[in-house]
């Protein structure tokens, strides 16, 4: 899953590397774009992560790193990380015996899935 991780921060490094400074108006495109850019791949990495059959505890730490970094990248670009990715690195880091009070308020299919993957019984 890190190499995932790798290649989206690879791609929106490059498309940092634009700068729109000679031609204002490019600046507003390219601010949307990138949040467009931004959306997709969040909802792409999200729907790869849940196809995920099983994690070890490790693996389950390892991936909710990758994904705190993902967020702390999107930050620094000034956009928002998907509400499901969120989810999904919150059910991640919850201690197994937490699990239950910490998916409360959180889609139902999403904390079931993040706890077959887990193998976590709440």
């Amino acid at each position: 899953m890190g190499q995932i991780t790798q290649q989206v921060l690879h791609f929106l490094g490059d498309l940092l590397s634009f700068s729109g400074d000679e031609l204002p108006e490019l600046d507003n495109m390219a601010d949307n774009w990138l949040g467009s850019i931004a959306r997709a791949t969040m909802q792409t990495y999200c729907d790869a992560i849940l196809q995920i059959p099983e994690l070890s505890p490790h693996s389950a730490k390892q991936l909710a790193t990758d994904i705190d970094y993902l967020i702390n990248v999107m930050d620094a670009l000034g956009l928002q990380p998907s509400r499901t990715l969120q989810h999904i690195v919150t059910l991640l880091k919850a201690r197994p015996e937490d699990y239950r009070q910490v998916s409360k308020g959180l889609p139902r299919r999403l904390a079931t899935t993040v706890a077959t993957m887990r193998n976590v019984n709440y």
